[in-house]
């Protein structure tokens, strides 16, 4: 019979290692933080996820009284940073800054070394800043419905860029043309500033792109902003009409900016990180450093943010199948 009794034993003691492994994770979540947390930033310095980093690092390091500094892994679209995060250990003090192209890339057609419903868990989104739609001042229109109706006229002779295959800027003209039942061919390019610069030269009659690069070249009179993608008029610029304004009803496009967790963080962490995350994106001071970047200010709970996720994997999802847009 001993055979049958040894399974007993291994349980027990499986059990009892998931016991002081709860324990020492609600220790370690009691005296958080105890060391010194990373923010690990998608892209490169000077985009605009690494802005939100380190704009908020230093008030979460003056809140804590421990050090929280920036870290960027740049790399495959985000891929990088995501897997690095992703396989952390689940304490807290690595934490993922990222911005929508983490779910765009959820929802393309590839195979990623992680899963970002079940590898990541939610804390905060806290910014979020328009896709831009914009023309060269030659193009004859000033609104949405003029372009549309522009489009109609001309099936598959007008362009429009973006900062590349598979970016929310692409996305955004590919949900244009679904929604609004017109036939526009895209041209990609390798980055935000050279569709831009061809954009100003009038290669390219249309374009998305940020609302920071947009705004800038509207203003010197060498583009015309006719419109932003996101849901609501952006509290930055409220006389920028949006695309869904033009009947295009529900068309949502901004890119939001969040921090995520390893998915077994202790959920006090997730909840503490969340409270800091949104009182400090209300201070007057980070507001008005947000607003000067065109970023809006946003909070969330993290089962908000968890839920936006899910719902951009399939909106982008449907949108990408729709357009049989295939990964670079």
């Amino acid at each position: 019979m001993t055979p049958y009794y040894r399974p007993a034993r291994v349980v027990t003691r499986i059990g009892a290692a998931l016991v002081l492994a709860g324990f020492a994770l609600a220790a370690s979540a009691q005296g958080y933080p105890g060391k010194v947390v990373r923010l690990i930033s998608q892209f490169p310095p000077g985009g605009g996820t690494d802005l939100i980093a380190r704009l908020l690092a230093p008030k979460l390091t003056e809140a804590w009284g421990q050090q929280v500094i920036v870290e960027n892994r740049a790399g495959a679209a985000g891929n990088v940073a995501a897997e690095y995060v992703a396989k952390s250990p689940a304490d807290g003090y690595t934490i993922l800054v990222a911005n929508n192209t983490l779910v765009i890339n959820a929802a393309m057609p590839q195979k990623l070394p992680f899963d970002v419903l079940k590898d990541f868990a939610s804390i905060a989104v806290v910014a979020s800043t328009p896709v831009a739609l914009a023309v060269h001042p030659s193009v004859p229109v000033n609104s949405v419905q003029g372009l549309i109706k522009l489009a109609r006229s001309q099936p598959g002779k007008l362009s429009y860029s973006s900062c590349g295959n598979g970016t929310a800027m692409h996305l955004t003209g590919e949900l244009l043309k679904q929604l609004a039942k017109i036939d526009m061919v895209h041209v990609p390019y390798k980055g935000c500033g050279p569709a831009i610069a061809d954009g100003i030269a009038g290669q390219v009659p249309i374009l998305f792109n940020t609302i920071t690069n947009t705004a800038a070249q509207a203003s010197a009179g060498r583009l015309k902003v006719i419109a932003i993608a996101s849901a609501t008029r952006s509290p930055v610029n409220t006389s920028l009409p949006t695309i869904a304004e033009a009947g295009l009803t529900g068309f949502d496009a901004d890119i939001w900016f969040g921090f995520l967790a390893p998915a077994a963080t202790p959920r006090e962490i997730i909840t503490r990180f969340n409270t800091e995350l949104n009182r400090i994106v209300r201070l007057p001071e980070i507001n008005d450093k947000m607003r000067v970047q065109l970023f809006d200010v946003r909070t969330s709970t993290p089962e908000g943010f968890a839920e936006l996720i899910r719902a951009d994997i399939a909106k982008w999802g449907k949108v990408i199948k729709d357009a049989n847009i295939r990964p670079d």
